[in-house]
This record gives C-alpha cells, structure tokens and sequence, in this order.
C-alpha cells in the first residue's frame, strides 16, 4: 500500500472514529436530558394533582379531578393515564385519556413508592412514575405516558446525525486525500531528482529550502550522501589514473629497454646490465602491486582474522624492524605505567597489520625526520588506548597534513625519497579496520600522527 493511502486511510479512520463518538455521546446525552424533561413534567402533574386533592373535600374532589382531566389536552403527555392509591394500595381514582387504555401495574411499584418517595419503570415505551404524598390521607399517585415528542426528536437527530456523519467522512476523505498529495509531494520531487542523478551528473543536488522541517532535513541528508560519493568517485578516478601511471612508468622502461637491446647485437655486460635493470623495474611493479593488493584487502572492512593482541608488545618491535630498515632508523619508547586490567592494554585485531600499520608509521617518521628518529608514546584512557608517534619535520607545508592519507599522495618533502604514497593510505584503512581513528598534525616543529583503538575491555 502507497504511503498515500495509508496516511489517507488513517486520518480517514481518526476522523470517523471521533465523529462517530461525538454522535454517540450527542444522542446519548439528548435521550437522557429527554428523559429527565419527560420524568420531570409527569412529576409535575401529580404533585398538580396531589394539590388540588389536598385542597378539596374528598367527596367533591375526585369529581373536579375527573372532570379537570377530562378537559385538559396536554401533548406533552401522551396517552395519558393517572391512578391514586390509598396507603393500603386500593385505587380510589383512574382516569385514562383513551378509553380501554389500560396495563397491569406491578404491586411493587407502589411499594417503593410509599417506602422511597418514588419508583419509576416501564412498559414498552410507556413509561409509569408512583409518587407518595403523606397529606392527611396518605395518598401514591401513579402516572404514565407515553413520550411520542421525544421519539420523534430521537427520530429527527438520529437522520440528521447520521447525514452529517456520511458528509463528514466524503468530506474527511477529500482532505486528507488533498493534504496526504501535499504532505508528499517533497517526497516525489526528491524521489525524481534522486532517480536523474547517476556517475554522469553526481554534482547535481537537490533543493534545500529555508525551512527546517523533516523534508528539509532529508534532502540535505541526500546531499551529504551525493557530496560523499562524488568524492569517493573522483578519489577513486585519482586513484586509478595514479595506479595506472605508476604501473605504465616501469613497463614502458622495460618494453624500451627490451626494444633497445634488441635493435644490435650487445655484448654479455650490456645483457646483465639491461637484464639488472628490467629486475630492479620488475620489482618496482611487484612492490607497487602488493601494496595496492593490501589496500584491497582492507578496503570496505575486509574479513580478518582477529585475536586479542598486546599493544605494547607490537610497539617493542618496531626498533630492531626500523634497524633493520636502515641502520640510522631509531625508535625512542615512552609508555605511561601500564593498566593493571591487562585487557586495557590489548586490541581484538590482526596482529600482523597492526604491526604493518605501526611499522609504516614510524618508518615514515624516520625517513623524513633530520635525525631519523621517531618518539613513539603509548598511554590508556579509560578503554581507549592512544599511540602517538612523534617527529621533527622539514619542508612539509601544513595545508599537505591533511592529505597524506590519500592514495599516491606524497608530500613535497618526498622528492627525493623512494615510495609510492600508498604506505599511510594504507595504514588509515587498517586503523579503520579496528574500528580506530587516526589524525595528523603539526605541533611544535614535530609532525604527529595519533592513532586510538578500543581496548578489548571496554570495546568502540
């Protein structure tokens, strides 16, 4: 079902819902207040009667009352008949407005009535009312009618409420069938222009308005997402174009270098000399490839093996892995005083890419530090553990920090040093593997980059 309908269907529902307790409680209150004017005038006409009786001499006063009844034609009370009763329940008096008019009366009526003042019941739709007066003869009065005006007043507010209710759920129908195409139509203009948008035109937006309401909302949500793509596309187009050029470089050498040799007979040493070079150039490649195969590896979260692993135990390797690197490469250690929790100090990953990841880390820092030398401080805050490597930096302009993530980006302090600017690339997607943060920063003529992961103790 379309959301239109539902919404239709539910305004629809709450609507009619709530009319139909309004008629109800409507009818319900005009039948009781009918009832109560009813009851009310009956009870008027015998305390009328209970008057005039106490006023006259029983011998003549039943006579005038005869005669009273008979003239007064009263439609409020229809089909009208009276009755009074001595004390010991005997009729003394009836009058009946029609002739033959007549039902059987249940004694206990008139006992509540002497006993509670009143009683009242029904029959059918005749309704019957005992009233006990204590004059000088105690005398129950025993009226009944029958209220043909306020049935027929039912009858009338029956038709009309049941007219009305009809008009109001065309009419609730009609609005929110209007209101639910409104409520919509953001919805629709952004379903549209999301549905145009492909690889071809990711720079389009939608249309942000001044208010800020849900679909407002939304469509800079979309946009946020657009934005995120559009730079995961064109990341990936600079990505593939490096790729591309950084592989062509060295099979381009090696295709020239197999055509130069081939143009002449050469001699044995010009063979090997080529045959180093085309080695050296093919492991280039090889390099280049492991290295893009790993940021394959880690791309989108890639399934690792993972165990619960001592960072600190990573670290202490790092200086004889930097040694054997370079013999100039040195690691200065500064751990604060270690959790006594020994989860605080371990990582649920991969032992061999974090080490990979470390290693990366504190290689660069060396390579292009003056000194070669990287400080590497490691400290607990609550289940977070931060490793920060430190060194002194030269030639790289602060507005490269924030790209020495990227894939084949190199800094401007890189000329004259060998890579292929994927290292730190690759480095940021093993933190993000582990569910860490990493960052750069320029501090005091010191480059650092600070790496969190969660502790295995108290997880992200």
């Amino acid at each position: 079902m379309k959301v239109r309908y539902k919404i239709t269907a539910a305004f629809v529902l709450f609507t009619v819902t709530l009319l139909a307790a309004l008629c109800i409680l409507t009818y319900y209150i005009t039948d009781k207040q009918q009832q109560r004017d009813f009851y009310k005038r009956m009870h008027n006409r015998t305390s009328t009667v209970a008057s005039l009786l106490a006023k006259l001499p029983s011998s003549s006063g039943y006579a005038f009352l005869s005669k009273l009844d008979s003239a007064t034609n009263s439609n409020s009370l229809s089909r009208l008949t009276l009755s009074v009763y001595d004390d010991s329940g005997k009729s003394i008096y009836h009058f009946s407005r029609l002739p033959g008019d007549t039902f059987s009366v249940d004694p206990s009526l008139l006992t509540d009535a002497r006993q509670f003042g009143t009683s009242s019941s029904s029959i059918g739709e005749r309704q019957l009312l005992a009233v006990h007066y204590n004059h000088a003869k105690p005398i129950t009065i025993l009226i009944s009618s029958i209220d043909e005006n306020g049935s027929k007043n039912l009858s009338e507010l029956t038709k009309t409420l049941s007219l009305a209710f009809l008009a109001a759920i065309a009419f609730t129908f009609l609005i929110g069938w209007i209101f639910s195409a409104e409520l919509l139509r953001p919805v629709d203009k952004i379903a549209t222009t999301v549905n145009n948008i492909s690889a071809n035109n990711i720079e389009n937006r939608l249309p942000e308005s001044t208010v800020n309401d849900e679909w407002n909302k939304l469509a800079v949500t979309f946009n946020n997402l657009l934005q995120r793509l559009q730079d995961s596309f064109e990341l990936q187009g600079r990505f593939i174009s490096n790729a591309s050029h950084e592989l062509s470089t060295p099979l381009t050498a090696v295709s020239n270098q197999i055509d130069v040799i081939l143009q002449k007979s050469r001699t044995n040493e010009e063979y090997l000399e080529v045959l180093h070079s085309v080695r050296d150039d093919v492991q280039h490649m090889s390099a280049l490839t492991q290295q893009l195969l790993n940021i394959a590896r880690t791309t989108r979260g890639g399934v690792v093996n993972t165990e619960s692993t001592r960072v600190d135990e990573i670290l202490m390797e790092l200086p004889s892995l930097l040694k054997k690197i370079a013999p100039n490469y040195t690691a200065k250690l500064l751990f604060d005083e270690l959790p006594e929790n020994e989860k605080l100090c371990m990582i649920d990953g991969n032992y061999e890419l974090l080490l990979s990841a470390f290693r990366n880390l504190a290689e660069n820092g060396c390579k292009y530090a003056p000194d070669h030398a990287v400080n590497i401080s490691l400290s607990f805050t609550g289940s977070r553990i931060t490793i920060r490597f430190s060194n002194a930096y030269q030639s790289l302009r602060p507005d490269e920090v924030d790209k020495i993530f990227q894939p084949f980006q190199r800094g401007s302090n890189a000329a004259n040093e060998r890579g292929y600017g994927l290292g730190l690339s690759l480095t940021r997607r093993i933190i993000l593997l582990h569910k860490g943060e990493i960052k750069a920063a320029i501090e005091k003529e010191n480059m650092v980059i600070s790496v969190v992961l969660p502790s295995a103790a108290g997880g992200n």
